[in-house]
């Protein structure tokens, strides 16, 4: 991998009411979809881990959160879904990137924070 001088990563780290306002709607429709179908077939431990982490989302509503906490919890959503690998999943998993500024990292699972690379 190559640095170009003077171009920073593709990853904010500043919060933006707009950014977690998509987070939490990205993370009500999981949680509702993980209560309707999409929550079919799948273990109790799986779902369980999904839910804690989209509850913790969606109920942030406009209490002050640290933004590496809701960064933390979105990622963890985000790749679960990427592991589920389903059409509704996937779908979920983009929003999930278009809201945390990810569009370069799309279709893989994120292990560390963009945000901690060093760089």
């Amino acid at each position: 991998m190559t640095t170009i001088p003077g171009i920073g990563p593709n990853v904010r780290t500043d919060t933006n009411p707009l950014d977690l306002e998509r987070l939490q709607v990205a993370a009500r429709a999981v949680l509702a979809w993980l209560r309707g179908e999409g929550g079919s077939g799948l273990g109790a431990v799986r779902i369980q881990q999904i839910t804690r982490h989209a509850e913790a989302l969606a109920e942030a509503g406009g209490h002050t959160t640290p933004f590496t906490a809701t960064r933390a919890h979105a990622l963890t959503v985000r790749n679960e879904l990427i592991v589920l690998a389903t059409e509704q999943s996937l779908t979920f998993a983009v929003w999930f990137d278009d809201a945390l500024g990810l569009g370069a990292l799309r279709g893989g699972a994120i292990t560390v924070d963009p945000a901690e690379l060093p760089g």
